[in-house]
Formats: C-alpha cells, sequence, structure tokens
C-alpha cells in the first residue's frame, strides 16, 4: 500500500483516538484494522496528489493542534443531533460561498454514485449507510452527511483537487462508491462484488 495512504490512516486513527464522542467512544475507535481497512478502500482510489495535499492538511493540523476527526464528526450531528451540534458550532470554521457550493456539488455526486451503487447490488448496499441526510439518526449517519463532514475538513486545496477529481471521475463514467467497495471486500477476502453480492443474498434469504 501507499507509504501516504499509511501515514494518513496513522494520523486520522490518532486523531480518533483523542475524540470523545456523545454516548462514549465509538467501536472504530478501538478496532484499528477495521478503521484502516475501511479508511484505504477509500484512499486507494485517490491520485497521488490528493493524498499527498491531505497529508499536508493533516501535518498541518497537528502542528497547530487542531483534531479534524474533531471536526469532522462534529460536522455530521448537524442533522442528526442539532442540539449537540449547537454546542459545538462555534469552534468550527467558518466557509466561504464558494466552498459550499463546491461542497454541495461533490456530496450530490457522491450520493448519486452510493444510489447507483445500491440499486446495482441491493444486498452489499443494504450493510452500508442510507443515502442521504433526511434519513439521518442518531445512530445511523447518510452518505450525504458523512461526506459533508469529510469535506469540512480538507483545506482549500485539497477540497478543490478533491471536487475537480470527482467532475473527472463523471466524465468517465467512473463511479467511486462501486471503486471503495470493491476495495474493501478485496481486503476482506471476496473475489469480486458480484461473489459477495450473492453471498449475501443467500445469506438474507436463509434468514
Amino acid at each position: 500500500m501507499k507509504e501516504a495512504i499509511e501515514n494518513i490512516v496513522q494520523k486520522e486513527y490518532a486523531m480518533l483516538d483523542k475524540v470523545n464522542n456523545t454516548g462514549g467512544r465509538a467501536w472504530c475507535q478501538d478496532d484499528f484494522d477495521a478503521f484502516r481497512l475501511m479508511r484505504a478502500s477509500q484512499f486507494l482510489v485517490w491520485p497521488d496528489q490528493i493524498l499527498e495535499s491531505y497529508l499536508d492538511d493533516l501535518k498541518d493540523a497537528e502542528r497547530i493542534g487542531r483534531n479534524l476527526l474533531f471536526e469532522k464528526y462534529a460536522w455530521m450531528m448537524m442533522f442528526a443531533l442539532p442540539e449537540e451540534f449547537e454546542k459545538v458550532e462555534h469552534v468550527l470554521p467558518v466557509f466561504s460561498v464558494d466552498k459550499i457550493c463546491r461542497m454541495e456539488e461533490t456530496i450530490a455526486l457522491q450520493a448519486a454514485w452510493a444510489e447507483e451503487f445500491a440499486n446495482r447490488y441491493p444486498f452489499i448496499g443494504g450493510q452500508g449507510r442510507p443515502v442521504y441526510s433526511s434519513q439521518d439518526t442518531p445512530d445511523d449517519i447518510s452518505v450525504e452527511t458523512y461526506m459533508r463532514g469529510e469535506l469540512s475538513t480538507y483545506s482549500d486545496k485539497t477540497e478543490i483537487l478533491y471536487h475537480d477529481f470527482v467532475l473527472c471521475c463523471k466524465a468517465e463514467g467512473r463511479n467511486l462508491t462501486t471503486e471503495a467497495r470493491r476495495n474493501q471486500l478485496h481486503f476482506q477476502g471476496w473475489e469480486s462484488l458480484e461473489q459477495a453480492e450473492r453471498r449475501y443474498a443467500a445469506r438474507k434469504t436463509k434468514r
């Protein structure tokens, strides 16, 4: 695996370990292997330029004592836990209108990819997040809300690079959700998405 991805995952996990969640520690805070699998599956689809830019974001945050994982989960509370969000909103950065518009365009594309994936692989998709923020609950955060939290921690440079990358992927007919889930299932020992879908379907039928 690329050295940049390993460094990113290590730095993210160190920040995640320091996050105090409402209701106690999240399971991923005590399971580095699972966290690494999920994050690496996503980062493997990124070009080197974005990986290096995001790694710089994490290094810059470390230098000034900023916890990007805290900010990510704080933004994710906006819809699912609005009262908790109000308690931390004052410490979060304020974004320009241009950045918000770019982020929302990126989020819309990611949601469309997630919905396309779930329609094609309904049994695998059923194991993942709901797609839309309107479906958020305190225990189940949507793709839209998760991406909003994620993008909100990127520097302007990284966010612009990622936005442009997503637009290029759309033009090329790529689906980053499919690519990331394929990486994840490969790490877990599956030969293909189709094999995993058949097995998940068979398990569902037996219940």
